[in-house]
């Protein structure tokens, strides 16, 4: 299996809610997130932030990830980053945060 997937919206949102353990990450900026606020249970990272990538660091690599952003970019640069440090279960949502409005 590929240490990361791109998901459409459906298969992101039933994959999501059936993995136990699943780690929630919205990867928009505070100021993306001042105008649609986090899905339930979502941790912020802010991609775009300095830290990111050290924050990515300290995670654990076993579990699994599922990451969205705004516009659908960032997250499968995201993605591709925590394949290359060794993270095992990695999903990210095409199309971004818009793709969930539109689903819910």
């Amino acid at each position: 299996m590929a240490p990361y997937r791109s998901l459409p919206v459906d298969l992101f949102m039933v994959e999501l809610a059936l993995t136990a353990d699943a780690v929630l990450i919205d990867l928009r900026t505070p100021r993306e997130i001042r105008k649609d606020k986090l899905m339930d249970h979502a941790l912020n990272l802010d991609y775009l932030s300095d830290d990111f990538d050290e924050s990515i660091r300290e995670m654990d690599r076993l579990r699994p990830y599922f990451l969205y952003d705004d516009g659908g970019k960032r997250a499968p640069l995201a993605a591709s980053l925590m394949a290359r440090l060794g993270f095992r279960q990695v999903a990210y949502l095409v199309g971004g945060r818009k793709e969930i409005q539109d689903f819910e």
